[in-house]
């Protein structure tokens, strides 16, 4: 097998300006500036006819996230549940849990499930959750002991 080396995770968003204010400002990574891409590459790439982006990567917490927004109009609109195939999620060992969701909350997340102890597995006896942000990815935090 040739050699594979991941690069980055992406999400799409109605709102780049808002994912990156919130990825930025309440989950602390380093937003690089936002590009467009109109080529006639686009369309056959993304397999969606007409797609114009607006792309923004940011930088942090030793990974990086890609968010895009497509100029022509998407696809179902709402948040997928926890449960849908295809559904992904970012998760992130904090040791505050408590005001770490507090944090997200105050900055436009949503809670997706509760604050709850593990109680099997590897991860037994650690709290966590899942939230979303304001577009709805979803957003595992483990409080690290």
């Amino acid at each position: 097998m040739e050699k594979v080396v991941f690069d980055h995770t992406g999400f799409i968003t109605p709102s780049l300006e808002g994912s990156v204010r919130f990825w930025s400002e309440v989950m602390g990574f380093d937003p690089k500036p936002s590009v467009e891409r109109k080529g006639d590459w686009v369309a056959p790439f993304t397999g969606v006819p007409g797609a114009e982006l607006k792309i923004a990567h940011l930088f942090g917490h030793g990974t990086h996230l890609e968010f895009i927004e497509f100029g022509a109009a998407g696809g179902a609109a709402g948040e997928p549940r926890a449960n849908n195939a295809g559904t992904g999620h970012v998760c992130f060992k904090v040791q505050d849990l408590d005001a770490t969701v507090e944090r997200i909350l105050a900055g436009g997340g949503k809670l997706a499930g509760r604050i709850t102890t593990i109680t099997e597995g590897a991860a037994a006896g650690i709290r966590g959750l899942y939230l979303r942000d304001p577009f709805g990815v979803l957003i595992e935090l483990l409080e690290s002991k």
